[in-house]
């Protein structure tokens, strides 16, 4: 992860850039940081930045100081698999929870297919990581999180992109299924990997090879 300046100048400061300590075999086995992008936010006053790597692994860094080689805050082993999708962050009671698809580990229920993952992290002294819940996507689209007010009643969206094909929606904070798809005519056709939904104020859209479906809320 490298820190940009306006005019774009490289920088040699270890704040303004961050590996793991093993990156040059995650290099050899492409298992880099590359298959996500860094998704910054803030908790309790403080800057962070998230990232998430093809190793598995999530890695919370300080955004004013990345750290230089491994300068990192708090690393977790968070995915079975390599996470290569975008994730979705949103704030729950002092925490940031991030939603991503990936092969869950440490998943508090077992639902079958856990390639949904959603991770609690808590700021402060001692940051930590920690999977709050995970749930089905069966497929390999990425998430997004809806709310009524910017932070309340967050849901957590995602379609089973090159699975079955159907929407799914979770209460954010609890992990509770609210929307399992519906039936055979809610199934969609032509939707491809990484696909990200698009929300306004009472539909969610999804982009399709040919055509765009549309879902009221």
């Amino acid at each position: 992860m490298i820190r940009l300046a306006p005019n774009l100048a490289a920088s040699s400061r270890t704040q303004d850039y961050f590996a793991p300590m093993d990156w040059e075999s995650l290099d050899r086995s492409d298992l880099d940081l590359g298959g996500a992008n860094p998704l910054p936010f803030d908790l309790a006053g403080r800057h962070y930045v998230l990232a998430l790597g093809k190793d598995g692994k999530a890695y919370l860094l300080n955004r004013d100081n990345l750290g230089g080689i491994g300068g990192a805050l708090a690393v977790a082993e968070v995915s079975g698999s390599a996470i290569r999708n975008a994730p979705a962050a949103f704030p729950v009671a002092g925490a940031m929870f991030v939603a991503f698809h990936a092969s869950g580990m440490r998943c508090l229920s077992l639902r079958g297919r856990n390639d949904l993952v959603v991770l609690k992290i808590t700021g402060g002294a001692m940051p930590s990581i920690s999977t709050a819940w995970c749930g089905a996507s069966v497929g390999l689209g990425s998430p997004i999180v809806t709310t009524i007010d910017g932070h309340s009643n967050p849901i957590v969206w995602i379609v089973g992109a090159e699975g079955d094909n159907k929407l799914r929606g979770y209460n954010g904070e609890t992990g509770a299924l609210l929307f399992d798809g519906g039936g055979v005519a809610e199934a969609m056709a032509g939707i491809r990997r990484f696909q990200t939904l698009i929300a306004t104020e009472d539909r969610l859209y999804v982009a399709a090879d040919d055509r765009v479906y549309a879902f009221a809320f």
